[in-house]
């Protein structure tokens, strides 16, 4: 080993937080992930107020639509994208976490808008 690769060997100490702050941030990814999926399809409800020629995005099929589907198929995507980017060993991969979390936030602003 030259003076070099000491410098680009991390220690012990260095990996577990490294191993920690992956872990937490994954944690962090899925519950957030979860709560998307569980709590904005019931956005739908907001079309309960829609009367017969409302405008509102919310009371048309394909606003009702969008609201239901959208973090139904965005959240599993960003949880499993944003976890492969924290276990990958790529040099981008931590890109991978930070897309997913604003997949996951660009669903809360759709749905949100639509529902309102």
């Amino acid at each position: 080993m030259t003076s070099a690769d000491t410098h680009q060997t991390p220690d012990s100490a260095s990996s577990t937080g490294v191993a920690f702050l992956k872990l937490l941030g994954g944690v962090a990814l899925w519950l957030f992930a979860a709560f998307t999926f569980a709590v904005l399809p019931v956005c739908v409800m907001a079309s309960d107020g829609c009367d017969a020629g409302d405008t509102k995005m919310i009371c048309t099929a394909t606003g009702q639509n969008a609201v239901v589907w959208t973090p139904v198929l965005a959240a599993p995507a960003a949880a499993l994208l944003g976890t492969w980017g924290l276990a990958s060993r790529r040099e981008n991969g931590p890109l991978a976490w930070m897309i997913a979390l604003m997949m996951l936030m660009a669903t809360w602003f759709v749905v949100l808008s639509i529902a309102r």
